[in-house]
Order: C-alpha cells, then sequence, then structure tokens
C-alpha cells in the first residue's frame, strides 16, 4: 500500500484533529498558489498572439477548485524547512489507495515536474483556435486543467509532490478556509520534526494513540547521509522508496542506521588513541605552542585575497 505525506507547523496540530474522528486538511485555490507561473507553464510564448490570446481565454474559464498538496516523501529537507517552519512541526502518513477510492472523483494525482512547455499542447491549441469548434475547445480546455493543476517547473522536483484536486465539492467552509476532512482510519503515522517543541510533544503522542497512529520522531543523525526516526520505543527506522521501515543494522554505541555492514558508525568507530594522534599531528597546534598561529593565519589570509 503507497504512502503519501503532507507537512504542517506545530501550531495546528489540535485545529487538524479537532473534528472527532477525521483530519481536517486545509485547501487552497489555484491562484492562491506558491507558483506564480503554474497557469502558464504549459505554452510556448512563440505561439501566434492569436493563438496566445485564444490559449489566455480558455484559462479563464478553468474552475478553481480547491486543492491540496502531498509528498511522497517524509525526510523532504526544503519541506521541512518551507511548511513545518524548520523541523518543528510534524507529518502525517496516509494510505494512498484508500485517500483515491474514499474521494472517488477527486483526482488525487502525481505532479509533472518540467523545463519546458509539454509538446503535446501545440497541436490541441492550434486546432482549437483555428476551427473554432466546441470539442476542440473543450479537448484544450481539459488538457490546459491537468497542466495547470498537476504540471510544475524542475524546480520544484524536490518536493516530489502530488495534488487533490476538489472537483465533487467535498470540502467545507470553515472559518474562511476550505477544509478537507479525511477520516482518521486513512491516517496511519505521525513524524514530529527533530525540533519539535518539548512541551508539545507529549500531545502530539496522545493524539496518535487517540487516532491508532504510529509516533515517530525525526531524527538529523551526523554519519547517516538522510533522516531517519524513532519510535516511542527508541526503534530505528529508515524511509525507503515509498514506506518507513524498521533499519536492518544500526550502531551498536549511538543506535545510528547504517549502511555499511560494521557494530560502529564513522564518528562512534573513534578511538581515544585516534583522538591522540590527530591532536600530536595537527600543525595547528605546534604552531600555537610557538605563538606563531595568529601570524600564520593572518598571512595566509592575505594570500588569498
Amino acid at each position: 500500500m503507497s504512502k503519501i505525506y503532507k507537512y504542517f507547523s506545530n501550531d495546528v496540530i489540535q485545529l487538524v484533529f479537532q473534528k472527532e474522528g477525521f483530519c481536517g486538511v486545509k485547501c487552497s485555490l489555484p491562484q492562491d498558489y506558491n507558483d506564480p507561473y503554474e497557469l502558464f507553464l504549459g505554452m510556448d510564448l512563440n505561439t501566434p498572439a492569436d493563438q496566445l490570446a485564444f490559449y489566455n481565454d480558455i484559462i479563464s474559464d478553468i474552475p478553481q477548485s480547491p486543492t491540496t498538496c502531498f509528498s511522497k516523501s517524509p525526510i523532504v529537507a526544503p519541506m521541512w524547512a518551507h511548511y513545518a517552519n524548520n523541523h518543528t512541526g510534524f507529518v502525517l502518513e496516509f494510505e494512498l489507495e484508500k485517500l483515491q477510492e474514499h474521494f472517488k472523483g477527486n483526482p488525487l494525482w502525481d505532479v509533472t515536474y518540467r523545463d519546458a512547455p509539454s509538446e503535446h499542447l501545440q497541436p490541441i491549441l492550434q486546432r482549437a483556435a483555428v476551427l473554432k469548434k466546441p470539442r476542440h475547445s473543450y479537448a484544450l480546455q481539459e488538457y490546459i486543467f491537468v497542466e495547470s493543476y498537476f504540471a510544475k517547473y524542475d524546480d520544484w522536483k524536490y518536493e516530489q509532490e502530488c495534488r487533490f484536486v476538489d472537483m465533487k465539492k467535498v470540502t467545507e467552509k470553515v472559518a474562511g478556509n476550505y477544509i478537507l476532512y479525511i477520516p482518521c482510519d486513512l491516517v496511519t503515522g505521525i513524524i514530529i520534526g527533530s525540533k519539535y517543541p518539548k512541551e508539545s510533544v507529549g500531545l502530539a503522542q496522545e493524539i496518535a494513540k487517540e487516532n491508532e497512529l504510529t509516533w515517530y520522531e525525526l531524527v538529523i543523525g551526523k554519519s547517516h547521509p538522510k533522516p531517519y526516526m524513532k519510535n516511542e520505543s527508541n526503534d530505528v527506522f529508515t524511509f525507503s522508496d515509498s514506506d518507513i521501515l524498521i533499519a536492518s543494522n544500526t550502531c551498536d554505541s549511538c543506535s545510528e542506521p547504517l549502511i555499511a555492514e560494521s557494530d560502529l558508525c564513522p564518528w562512534c568507530s573513534i578511538t581515544e588513541a585516534h583522538e591522540d594522534d590527530a591532536a600530536r599531528s595537527n600543525p595547528f597546534r605546534m604552531l600555537s605552542s610557538m605563538g606563531q598561529l595568529d601570524s600564520y593565519m593572518k598571512s595566509m589570509g592575505k594570500i588569498g585575497k
């Protein structure tokens, strides 16, 4: 079963679970997207002016449907920075196929990333703009709809995004916001950030228990190249492809996941003998003991300039 993930700031956790039995997710309209170029990504601007005007007019009729975004990974550093307040927030894990089945008729699709306009759009536009037949204009608008909601520039590829678009009006208007209420049995886990406020950890664990969610804490390690997770029993987990799995091998000292077959991570492999040898052979220590370190650093600084 595939999983998808939603990033949140820590101050909304009670609002998210305010409605008993449901998880409330905020949706936005396309006009409020954080990428202002999305509606224009699909068009080659070398298009003749009359066809470009036709395209622009078709765009104006695209419905503004409430939309919310998920990621296919819970360990995307920029996402933790931007949408989870620099690792102080949390991430929720959802069952993708169950979401798609529950909200059937509403697209929940992957975003396509590209650095150039779609090669398929130009002939569709040309046919619609030249022949002026309703069926061709309909085909054009359908194509542009998919482009506008599910295509972004390559600059955003790190998000690994998939989007839900409310075509069936299943969202509810709450305090001026569109909220998608997802049954809690479609939510499988909660991951608090590595800087999650200590005074709020208990609340996150309580919410996880009440809603039968697996609870994790994100950990930024010293030797493992990606963030990993621990549960309340300090079992160690890593994210691989599309799932959170228990680590197959961990450091005997610090418990970080290991990539190579070993008992210790590289940092914990350092012995006192290594440290003593490094200190004895450090040329800066030698210069400092002779009172020449400051002058050496200044002279090297001048060479660098």
